[in-house]
């Protein structure tokens, strides 16, 4: 039966979820989520062919949603507009944290030996890149430019720190969502007045 089917691969699921958020990829046993799932392990393999596939199919949507929201916020024009955008699209990122919680947390911190574990890194590029030239532009609309971004590199890479160890500690994806917001207003709000400027001659 589909309905059978569909429910072993769901305890799969929920096992593989609790097993690499606890153990990592490198420590995650097979044996153990199939165990745990009440399944065998040639059984498991039907469902997924490798661990390597069960944990792609755990955190690979999800990094595909962040990697789809920064292209959006890189691709918004910056104008008088943008601050409504960029509120918008963390709002909706605010979503899967509220939703995805133990995925992220996978995908933030327990994914070295995948294709993911530079993940953060590349995510900390991104952040930066991102305000820098929000920062950039607010600054020409005062005759002023950034002498140098590393202050933005070392806040986006301290939210990123937090963030993983948000989604480590609380397992609540609302509670997730405030902190991290909390974070983000801490961090960031009146950041134009904290950088080092220089006015455009």
């Amino acid at each position: 039966m589909q309905y059978q089917k569909d429910e072993v691969r769901n305890r799969i699921v929920e096992e593989a979820l609790k097993e690499f958020n606890e153990k990592g990829y490198e420590g995650a046993s097979i044996r153990n989520i199939a165990k745990n799932s009440n399944t065998s392990v040639g059984n498991l393999y039907k469902y997924f062919k490798s661990k390597e596939e069960l944990h792609e199919n755990l955190v690979g949507a999800i990094y595909d949603r962040f990697v789809d929201y920064i292209t959006q916020f890189a691709n918004v024009e910056l104008n008088e507009k943008a601050e409504t955008i960029f509120y918008k699209l963390a709002d909706e990122i605010m979503e899967i944290f509220n939703k995805n919680n133990f995925e992220i947390s996978i995908l933030l911190n327990e994914s070295k030996g995948t294709k993911y574990e530079n993940c953060k890194s590349i995510f900390v590029d991104f952040v930066t890149r991102i305000l820098t030239e929000k920062t950039q532009y607010e600054l020409s609309l005062q005759g002023k430019r950034l002498e140098d971004n590393f202050i933005i590199y070392l806040l986006s890479q301290s939210l990123l720190e937090s963030i993983a160890v948000i989604v480590k500690k609380c397992n609540d994806g609302s509670q997730v969502r405030r902190l991290t917001l909390n974070l983000i207003d801490i961090f960031f709000t009146d950041l134009i007045n904290k950088l080092d400027t220089e006015d455009i001659k």
